[in-house]
């Protein structure tokens, strides 16, 4: 009974286990044993690693039970050499990707026979031995195909993803798409309120990229779809280098049916776009340089909605990228990295599509940059460590309204069409809005090889992340708008038609409280132990705790959580033999607070929302005869002589009044569940099988009902409080299966190809074009819903 009991707990642990990516880490780990002709484990083993993308020679040595690993390898083509006396010399060539764990399992022969086995194995051969589902694209062959070479690109060959989200966004395994983690050098470039991948790179200057949508280790968080890491180039001991002239012209595209009807509007100009890329040694093997620039402005052909009238947009943009690796011995490398981008729009508008006239046109600038110092060291044989340190910025200049005066800087809505005229949205004007955030990052990886208990790949570390964010988020440049019935296009200028009775309505955007800047701070411990049970078995248990500690725009605590993720899984050879391979995970996954959600109660930097009826003498009611700047002049003589009888249009939106942020607000999260099988067939074809299912919980809701009560203002009105928190009322479940093949007819050619079918289904959207992550409505005034319509199952 006691060995039954015994047996089943080690297949609870087994069963639950993962051996994935190490998905924010910037390099790749080899792992293995060795082994002689009889099976017998071979201690002392000198490991030999090379690479051009390594400065110098890297070396361990296998323990008494013949197991070795070698972590913190730049992503890149390498050599292992196996030299022990009276055993004959062993290579091994493969490639090594970025996070990824390369099993390297050796038997080596006596002396008498020589021996060089020389193989650059596939993917799929190294994935046998993992229960990650994660895709590595070299960026030569997405530059050889007929597609765009940037990450979007990229993404969309990788399994498990598709572009459902708002504005063709990506999900990620069944996830809403602002909870996928998108890196560059393992630094998050994810913008900071619709989870988009900021464009931080320069296309050439890409080696890799790592999309990994399941089996993803407790180093990595903040996500519950996928993780995507784009790692640059570093230069080499050799000096390379790139330069690329590509030409566009708005000439070239094909005329839209809106065009074909009211005129051409293209520009015909050849716009040039240089990219460049050069690299190479300082000191050789010691002192590395890389650098990379990219040089574009474009003119594309717009119309004004309504009035018709031509313009020119241009986008002026500049970026650049910079790199040192410093490596005073082999065991310890320095990585210094530097982006930035310059960006200018002329004749910007917030909506081009519903813009009427060229007062709403300006210009904005958007500034970006990221700054990264990593460190890799190897410590001893068993111990390493890894650091970084990364600051984001990100800037939104000049955009909105010229003006804050209450006549000029007032934005105008045309009802009846859904257009802007005017001025623009927002103020361009008032201070610039600022998306930044910054992270520091540390890891270890101990190494214990004993007969006892096995041998153990213990990764251990704390990240601190903190999303940071400070917008006034000014509405206008008087922070009003006039709701209007509806316009008359005059030549150029539109007139408004302002109605009293009813149809027109006076909002009003007031900040009263200037933003502090928002500090989402997640604090994060994580620890992954890779255990070698034996030859047949590779069990992975890792735990990750996420501790939230949020202040709003106004400095108010507002989330103050924790969260435990465990990682669990096990690979299985049930042969011995390498030829098949099965394995099984389970992972929870747990996503960041959302800004946008968690700052919505925020008295400071949030504007509030006050709609009035207009109910004065009508304006232009039948033709245009008042101007535009007497048409808003005689709405606001009305609106502040009867300050005391305005009619409220709909319910005020107060931040920091209503809503507000539950005490028990969470990350959302969700439960992963896969396993798959691999088969090598001969010594040419991989093919590997997964199936994953995932069941998404602790989704962001509003709920409004009776026992939430209400909230007065400064003015005595009552409203009903809206309380922002988590339901597991609404559903969110993906299933999906996963084959992939490979085939090698000779050497230095291969031929793959991979097949995803796959159902995502539930109740619960979360995003919407304009705002991105949204909280459901489904439990705001539940007296009056019914799931089957309101929210139904799709």
């Amino acid at each position: 009974m006691r060995l039954l009991k015994a047996a089943m707990a080690l297949l609870v642990v087994l069963l639950f286990a993962t051996d994935g990516a190490e998905a924010q880490s910037t390099t790749g780990t080899i792992r293995g044993h060795v082994e002689d002709a009889q099976g017998l484990a071979l201690p002392g083993v000198t490991v030999s690693i090379t690479s051009p993308n390594l400065q110098g020679v890297r070396t361990t040595v296998t323990s008494e039970l013949g197991d070795f690993t070698a972590p913190l390898l730049p992503p890149g083509s390498y050599k292992v050499t196996f030299e022990l006396s009276g055993f004959a010399l062993h290579e091994r060539s493969f490639n090594i990707a970025a996070t990824e764990v390369v099993p390297l399992d050796v038997v080596m022969g006596p002396a008498g026979i020589t021996e060089t086995v020389t193989v650059t194995a596939t993917q799929t051969e190294v994935l046998m031995k993992t229960t990650q589902v994660a895709t590595n694209f070299k960026q030569e062959l997405i530059a050889a195909l007929p597609t765009n070479r940037d990450i979007n690109a990229t993404i969309l060959q990788a399994p498990g993803v598709h572009a459902t989200g708002p504005s063709g966004n990506y999900s990620i395994a069944g996830s809403v798409s602002f909870e996928n983690l998108f890196m560059v050098n393992g630094v998050a470039i994810t913008e900071n309120l619709r989870g988009t991948p900021y464009t931080l790179y320069i296309e050439d200057a890409i080696q890799e990229t790592t999309v990994a949508v399941a089996g993803i280790s407790a180093e990595n968080g903040r996500f519950t779809g996928g993780v995507v890491n784009v790692i640059t180039k570093s230069g080499g001991n050799d000096f390379t280098g790139s330069f690329r002239d590509t030409y566009n012209n708005d000439k070239w595209r094909r005329v839209s049916p809106y065009e074909k009807v009211n005129g051409d509007t293209r520009v015909d100009k050849v716009v040039p776009e240089y990219i460049y890329t050069f690299g190479g040694p300082v000191l050789r093997n010691r002192l590395w340089f890389f650098t990379a620039g990219r040089a574009q402005t474009q003119s594309q052909g717009r119309t004004l909605n309504t009035t018709l009238i031509p313009y020119t947009y241009q986008n002026k943009r500049r970026n650049y990228e910079g790199k040192l690796t410093y490596s005073p011995t082999s065991n310890h490398r320095f990585q210094g990295n530097f982006q930035k981008v310059t960006e200018e729009e002329v004749n910007y508008t917030f909506n081009q599509n519903v813009s009427m006239d060229l007062r709403s046109l300006g210009t904005r600038k958007l500034p970006q940059d990221i700054f990264t110092v990593n460190y890799n060291g190897v410590i001893t044989p068993s111990l390493s460590l890894e650091a970084r340190v990364s600051q984001r910025n990100y800037e939104f200049i000049g955009v909105g309204a010229k003006s804050r005066d209450l006549i000029e800087g007032t934005l105008l809505i045309d009802q009846s069409k859904g257009t802007r005229y005017w001025a623009d949205t927002f103020c361009g004007i008032c201070d610039p809005e600022q998306r930044n955030n910054e992270e520091y990052f540390v890891k270890g990886t101990y190494f214990l090889s004993t007969p006892r208990i096995g041998t153990h790949t213990m990764t251990f570390g704390y990240d601190n992340f903190n999303d940071i964010r400070k917008a006034n988020n000014y509405q206008s440049g008087s922070d009003y708008r006039i709701l209007g019935t509806g316009s008359y296009a005059v030549g150029g200028d539109v007139i408004p038609k302002f109605l009293g009775d009813n149809t027109t309505v006076i909002q009003w955007n007031p900040i009263p409280s200037p933003s502090q800047g928002s500090n989402f701070r997640l604090h994060s411990l994580f620890y992954n132990d890779t255990w070698q049970v034996g030859s047949r078995v590779t069990a992975n248990i890792g735990l990750r705790l996420d501790k939230n500690h949020g202040l709003d725009q106004e400095g108010k605590l507002v989330i103050d959580s924790a969260a435990f993720s465990p990682r669990f899984g096990v690979v299985i050879d049930p042969t011995g033999s390498g030829v098949w391979s099965i394995n099984a995970s389970f992972a929870r996954y747990v996503a960041a607070i959302s800004n946008t959600l968690a700052d919505a109660s925020s008295a400071a930097g949030n504007s509030q929302t006050y709609q009035y009826y207009y109910q004065g003498p009508s304006i232009n009611a039948a033709a245009p005869v008042v101007s535009t700047p007497d048409a808003i002049r005689q709405v606001f003589d009305w609106y502040n002589a009867n300050q005391n009888n305005l009619v409220f249009a709909s319910n005020p939106n107060i931040p920091g009044l209503t809503p507000q942020i539950s005490p028990s607000l969470r990350a959302p999260s969700t439960y992963e569940y896969s396993g798959g099988v691999s088969r090598q067939i001969g010594s040419r074809t991989s093919v590997r099988i997964d199936g994953s299912y995932r069941d998404y919980q602790d989704f962001y809701a509003g709920r409004i009902d009776a026992s939430t009560g209400k909230v007065q203002n400064q003015f005595g009105r009552s409203f009903d409080l809206r309380l922002i928190e988590n339901s597991n009322v609404l559903t969110r479940q993906y299933a999906g299966m996963t084959s992939q093949v490979t085939y090698r007819p000779a050497a230095g050619s291969e031929v793959g190809g991979q097949y995803t079918l796959s159902r995502a289904w539930g109740n619960f959207e979360g995003e919407t074009v304009s705002s991105g992550p949204g909280a459901s409505t489904a439990l705001e005034y539940p007296e009056y819903k019914q799931e089957s319509w309101n929210y139904p199952t799709g």
